[in-house]
C-alpha cells in the first residue's frame, strides 16, 4: 500500500469515527433519591433529632417561666381586683427576676438549638452526599455498560432554575436501571449518628 492510499484510509477513518453521532441517555436523579429506603430513613431521624431538641429540659422550663409570667402579668393588671402597694411591688419584683431567667434560659436554649440544628444539617448534607455518590457511580457503571458517551439529570435544575436537560428527542432514560442496581448493592447498614439533646 502507498503512502496515498493509507493516507485516504486514516483520513475516511476518522471522517466515520467523527461523523458517529455521540451517545447520550438520561437518568431521573431526583427521582431516584426520593424512592432510596435510605433517604426515609434519614428524613425520619432528622425529624425525631429535631422533636427531641423541643423536649430539652431547657425549653420545658422556658415554657414553664412563660406561663408564670403570664399568670403574674395578669395578676398586675387586673383592674377588676386592684392590689395594694406591697403587694403590687412584690408581684412586680417577681415579674421582673422571672422575666430576666427567662430572657437567659431563652438564649441558652436558642444557643443549644443552633447547635443541635447545625449538628443535624451536617448529617443531612452527609446523607445526602452519600446517597448521590452512589447514585452517580451506578449511573456511571451502566452508561459505560451500555456504551453512552454522556449521561444527563432529567430531573436537575441550573443555578438559575431552568431545567438541565431543555430538549431530548426519545433519549434512552436509565432511571429503572440505576434504581435497580441500587437495590442490588445496598450499603452496609451502619447507625446514624444521633446529635446529643443536653450539653
Amino acid at each position: 500500500m502507498n503512502l496515498i492510499q493509507s493516507t485516504t484510509l486514516v483520513l475516511c477513518a476518522t471522517v466515520v469515527t467523527a461523523t458517529a453521532a455521540p451517545r447520550f441517555a438520561l437518568v431521573r436523579v431526583r427521582d431516584i433519591y426520593t424512592s432510596l429506603p435510605s433517604t426515609a430513613d434519614l428524613q425520619q431521624e432528622i425529624k425525631k433529632e429535631r422533636e427531641e431538641i423541643m423536649k430539652d429540659e431547657r425549653a420545658e422550663l422556658l415554657r414553664k417561666i412563660i406561663a408564670e409570667l403570664q399568670t403574674l402579668q395578669a395578676k398586675l393588671s387586673d383592674r377588676d381586683n386592684p392590689l395594694d402597694e406591697v403587694t403590687n411591688r412584690k408581684l412586680s419584683r417577681n415579674y421582673e427576676i422571672k422575666r430576666q431567667e427567662a430572657q437567659t434560659l431563652q438564649q441558652e436554649f436558642e444557643s443549644f438549638k443552633a447547635e443541635q440544628e447545625n449538628l443535624i444539617n451536617r448529617k443531612m448534607v452527609a446523607g445526602m452526599r452519600s446517597s448521590l455518590t452512589r447514585i452517580t457511580e451506578a449511573s456511571q457503571k451502566i452508561a459505560k455498560e451500555k456504551g453512552y458517551d454522556a449521561v444527563f439529570d432529567g430531573s436537575g435544575h441550573t443555578n438559575t432554575g431552568v431545567p438541565f436537560v431543555l430538549f431530548s428527542k426519545a433519549a434512552p432514560d436509565l432511571t429503572a436501571e440505576v434504581q435497580a442496581a441500587l437495590k442490588d448493592n445496598k450499603p452496609a447498614e451502619k447507625p446514624l449518628e444521633k446529635a446529643p439533646t443536653k450539653r
